[in-house]
């Protein structure tokens, strides 16, 4: 059985030095302790891979498709605004020349998303509308983009009135879209749900992983990628994440 390893989640093109040089240290951490793995990240998820090392995940997916599949192993810890140790909150953004003040302004307008399965940029908006839409669609249209980044830039360009942007994300757009960010301003901060879990294939290195990743963050590689800690991974928080929309309506009609 071939490793791999992926970072997926935030592989924007600025930061994959980074993230190739904390996989490096944590790749020779792994093998100091006799751990195969491989030179490289690979592309893609890798979620189903049987011969998964290490990667990351958003907290949905890993609560209603993964938890028998990938074994959390840390959950990152970073202080940048819209994070509280290992928690992390999306912005809700729109842009700055509109008049829109608070979410209750945005009832029936054109939502940008990532993806359907993204706690970040849905299942977070979700449970922050619920108490204004009752039990119908808050928002009026939905643009899936694929992507944060593109979903900052449909709001910039118009094609969108509002997106809810990892706190991560935006952290990033704020050095790597420095335009578009100007143009953008946030209106709402989402309720904290716990950060995206470094993860195994089940019945991984978990102890081995952990290790490696705590000395890569000691020398100082985990703070271009806003890491700044690990926490252990509750994962009753994850599971949570479901009750907390369970009784929300679809976010857009």
């Amino acid at each position: 059985m071939r490793p791999s390893a992926t970072l997926p989640m935030y592989n924007w093109p600025e930061m994959r030095d980074a993230q190739d040089a904390f996989w490096h240290a944590v790749r020779d951490g792994l093998r100091a302790q006799g751990i195969e793995a491989p030179e490289a990240l690979s592309s893609g998820t890798g979620w189903h891979d049987p011969g998964l090392v290490f990667s990351q995940t958003c907290g949905w997916p890993w609560a209603t498709h993964y938890r028998d599949i990938l074994d959390p192993v840390a959950t990152p810890v970073s202080t940048i605004p819209g994070c509280d140790g290992d928690t992390y909150a999306s912005m809700v953004i729109v842009r700055a020349d509109t008049t829109v003040q608070t979410l209750a302004d945005l009832e029936g307008a054109r939502v940008a998303f990532n993806g359907h399965d993204s706690q970040s940029g849905v299942q977070t908006l979700r449970e922050a509308v619920a108490p204004l839409a009752g039990r119908r669609p808050f928002f009026g249209q939905g643009l899936e983009t694929g992507a944060h980044r593109e979903s900052v830039r449909a709001v910039v360009r118009g094609e969108a009135d509002c997106a809810a942007i990892d706190a991560v994300c935006w952290a990033m757009a704020g050095l790597y879209e420095a335009k578009a960010v100007s143009a953008l301003r946030v209106v709402h901060c989402t309720a904290p749900a716990p950060a995206l879990p470094f993860v195994t294939r089940r019945g991984g290195p978990v102890a081995q992983i952990r290790t490696a990743l705590e000395r890569a963050i000691a020398s100082g590689l985990g703070g271009p990628l806003f890491i700044d800690g690990l926490a252990d991974p509750d994962v009753e928080r994850y599971h949570g994440l479901i009750a907390r929309v369970r009784n929300a309506p679809p976010l857009f009609r």
